[in-house]
């Protein structure tokens, strides 16, 4: 007898393929039933997307399911004009002509956070924020996850003093918890509108990867400690400091919080032998050991990372970008050094001739870039484009907003490519401390 043959997918009729679908979709949506009831129920006012996915809304439930069906049938009908989660990596070009769109279509269901990353803040109201707290609040303000000992040390804090726990490190440490601390501590309560977090205490030489925690109040210095995030939908990698009014370098301050302060506070402890800043130091230890905080300044976290590192920037920080089957980075073709020099050259040389051989160097690396991405060699347009932007002049920031947004846009982190362009649109310069300063862009 002979063997039956099984059919492609281009023998199936389109009855059998219609049914086909419907069963892939429901499939797919299981968490309209299992996802938590809104407490308001069908008459709930609030129309947000990231709260509707989040609560069931009885009355609207079959709507969302057929809508769901109807937009993969659409896709189906129109798949020359709709990327699907099958579809390859856009190309550079494509992902440029999008650029002013809010966000790009994930070419992947795994980076579909990454892509609501950037779009959070622009749809969310600052009623609805009012609504949240705590790790909701953080997570809506910022569309990103922040780790347990941030929560922690806001707690440390809170028991050391609890009307105003900001102000802990004041006259020990001449500190000031800042950011996401002045979030907890309801600051939105004080906003008109709704602020751009991403630029509150963003300092000249902070990359998107660089967020704000604590900063000084010596006013002639720019000294602040910060989480440092490889991508925007990753825990913090390590935390870090910088003083932008000496350099463009930071330094590794451990892996959490607890171990960030501590070791400032010993530093301090040295020229100032207070007895209360003893005593803080003692209670920061004994409550970061309860809570299995490491105090060193290199942690097997930190090691991990290393070993993952492409290179270093001229912030002394490492680069991460993913790799496989060594594909996703090659190296700039300029030593730190040449680098500097080129750069130099560019922007501080007073002849019409020697700046435009730096210029021409600098596109020849950009030509680079340009086929490196064709190949999925991603990491060396954002190794280039970083380092442009730590070498601080505003000659180069037309360079780098050609290079920074794309080359984020192609590894997925968008909110990174939304704030290095708030970032140099706002002026770079002009340290943002009050929040009603920097209200959302439309």
């Amino acid at each position: 007898m002979a063997e039956r043959k099984r059919p492609s997918e281009t023998d199936i009729s389109p009855k059998d393929n219609s049914k086909k679908v419907k069963l892939i979709q429901t499939t797919l949506t299981p968490n309209l039933s299992t996802r938590p009831l809104c407490k308001y129920g069908a008459k709930c006012y609030r129309k947000h997307q990231d709260h509707l996915k989040a609560f069931r809304h009885p009355s609207t439930e079959k709507k969302e399911e057929e809508q769901d069906i109807d937009d993969d049938d659409d896709d189906d009908d129109d798949s020359t004009s709709k990327p699907t989660d099958s579809s390859p990596v856009p190309s550079p070009l494509e992902i440029t002509t999008a650029t002013t769109t809010t966000t790009i279509k994930s070419p992947s269901s795994s980076s579909s956070k990454k892509q609501t990353a950037t779009s959070i803040n622009a749809t969310v109201s600052l009623m609805e924020l009012m609504e949240l707290s705590g790790e909701n609040l953080l997570s809506s303000v910022y569309a990103m996850e922040f780790p347990t000992d941030l929560y922690e040390f806001w707690k440390f804090c809170s028991n050391l003093k609890k009307n105003n726990p900001r102000d802990v490190l004041k006259d020990l440490l001449n500190l000031e918890l800042v950011g996401p601390f002045e979030i907890l501590d309801d600051a939105l309560k004080t906003c008109k509108t709704l602020p751009n977090m991403h630029l509150h205490y963003r300092y000249y030489y902070d990359t998107p990867e660089f967020m704000t925690l604590i900063r000084t109040l010596d006013k002639s210095s720019q000294f602040h400690i910060g989480y440092y995030r490889d991508s925007p939908d990753e825990l913090p990698s390590f935390v870090a400091s910088n003083n932008a009014s000496e350099n463009n370098r930071s330094k590794l301050c451990g892996d959490n919080i607890f171990a960030a302060v501590y070791l400032y506070a010993r530093a301090i402890l040295k020229s100032n032998n207070k007895a209360d800043l003893k005593t803080f130091i003692s209670d920061l230890e004994n409550y970061a050991k309860k809570h299995k905080f490491s105090l060193d300044e290199t942690t097997p976290k930190i090691n991990a990372r290393k070993k993952k590192t492409n290179c270093t920037l001229l912030n002394t920080l490492g680069m991460v970008v993913p790799c496989e089957n060594d594909i996703g980075y090659r190296p700039v073709p300029f030593t730190k050094d040449q680098f500097k020099r080129v750069c130099d050259k560019f922007c501080n040389s007073t002849s019409e001739e020697i700046c435009q051989a730096a210029e021409d160097e600098l596109q020849n690396v950009i030509t680079c870039i340009q086929f490196a991405n064709d190949e999925c060699d991603y990491g060396e347009g954002l190794e280039f484009g970083l380092n442009l932007f730590l070498y601080g002049s505003s000659k180069l920031h037309s360079r780098v907003m050609s290079l920074l947004p794309l080359g984020y846009k192609l590894l997925q982190r968008n909110l990174y490519a939304q704030i290095i362009a708030d970032h140099l649109s706002s002026g770079r310069s002009n340290l943002i401390e009050n929040l009603n300063e920097i209200e959302k862009n439309n």
